[in-house]
């Protein structure tokens, strides 16, 4: 399986070819309002917006990178931000940028609690930007570091200024491989602590989605696909885990009905306790199809989404509410491949083909605006013959 990390890695290194081999979305269903709001471009350079996160209509990040050059690219964090008007520009102190930039900030992910209180995680060695009311900082989570071990972060939780949770994986290398074990970290105002989750003693396996109730009601994935392309085993299946401030992390008492072969990588859960889980099922053809696993309050519903089998290897890697009850996913099939935008409504899943223009792209992140029906998306657009763009797009309504 193909991590989100090294994807991202392969979009900088590929150049045109990445952007040659991502096919446009079919006309397989009515097209949506989606459409290109604004695009983030560098002379020269590469640009892919990986993460977004939406506080209110009037303010919400995006942030990835720009890579300039082949083989060893210049990387340069990019970071914009909605202020209700237009997309500005965000310029970090030059000290904290130039530390930043050495991460290696390829695979990022941003939350957001308000307009002063920002996180953005980035790299694989723990380093993390943080706006703190007007101020920007470095830091670094426990446990990792160049001389320590690789820790890379799949999912954010950011509740308030004082209450952050991280989950991802932690690499460590043995004589012959890399062996990944969950990561969870959780900010309490003051310092970040490392938490103890469940897992299995032995094999490769990482926190690999999460989502939240509330501050006091969280769920996360435990399972693959991992850093470096391992799970923990092919009888091996994903486990829910659940936590709250009374019983701290623990296996859900009621699992999914997963098969062998089955990964969950996304997760959107509603404020009634609704969740929906997204990832990929193994098919007849010997590729993978999307799959979603929902919890209804009570009981789990497991079901395939319907795509035709083949050899390609799909995969539900990004999930956010739309506002209305329903749900958006972006199914991705593999390196600089295809990818596929799926919309839930009632009951009903169904692909969509967006208003993105004529060029060919990627999305990355989703976020839902608060108190509105529109979403922010954000990714990678070919721009030129080896050139590419990093597009904002909108569905629904303009957020003011």
């Amino acid at each position: 399986m193909i991590t989100r990390a090294s994807r991202r890695v392969a979009i900088v290194l590929a150049g045109s070819a990445l952007m040659l081999g991502v096919g446009l979305v079919p006309a397989q269903a009515a097209t949506s309002g989606w459409r290109v709001e604004a695009k983030v471009a560098f002379r020269g350079s590469q640009t892919v917006l990986v993460s977004v996160a939406a506080v209110s209509p009037s303010d919400a990040w995006a942030a990835g990178f720009s890579a300039k050059g082949s083989g060893h690219p210049l990387l340069r964090t990019v970071i914009r931000r909605w202020t209700g008007k237009t997309w500005r520009p965000v310029t970090l102190p030059a000290k904290i940028s130039t530390a930043f930039a050495k991460e290696g900030t390829i695979d990022s992910q941003l939350g957001a609690a308000s307009a002063k209180s920002v996180w953005f995680f980035g790299g694989v060695e723990g380093g993390y930007l943080r706006l703190n009311g007007g101020r920007w900082s470095l830091g670094r989570l426990p446990g990792a570091g160049p001389k320590s071990a690789l820790v890379d972060i799949h999912a954010v939780k950011v509740f308030s200024g004082t209450n952050v949770w991280a989950f991802g994986e932690r690499d460590t290398l043995s004589v012959t491989q890399i062996i990944a074990k969950p990561y969870v970290a959780h900010y309490n105002g003051r310092q970040w602590v490392r938490v103890t989750v469940p897992g299995p003693a032995s094999g490769s396996t990482a926190i690999t989605a999460a989502g939240a109730v509330s501050s006091g009601d969280i769920w996360a994935v435990e399972g693959g696909p991992t850093l470096n392309g391992t799970s923990t085993s092919a009888a091996t299946v994903p486990v829910l885990l659940h936590w709250t401030a009374s019983t701290g992390w623990q296996d859900a008492a009621q699992q999914p009905q997963l098969r062998a072969g089955d990964q969950l990588t996304s997760a959107v859960v509603e404020p009634n306790g609704n969740a929906w889980f997204g990832g990929s099922a193994e098919n007849t053809a010997k590729g993978t199809t999307p799959l979603t696993a929902e919890w209804n309050g009570t009981s789990w519903s497991v079901k395939d989404l319907p795509m035709r089998a083949t050899s390609t290897n799909w995969q539900l890697d990004v999930m956010t509410p739309d506002g209305t009850g329903g749900i958006w996913a972006l199914a991705r099939a593999g390196i600089g491949a295809k990818e596929r935008i799926w919309h839930l409504r009632g009951a009903t899943w169904s692909i969509v083909s967006p208003a993105l223009g004529k060029r060919r792209w990627v999305l990355e992140g989703l976020a839902l605006v608060p108190r509105t029906h529109s979403v922010w998306a954000v990714g990678v657009v070919q721009a030129g013959k080896s050139g590419a763009d990093g597009p904002i797009a909108v569905d629904g309504r303009l957020p003011r």
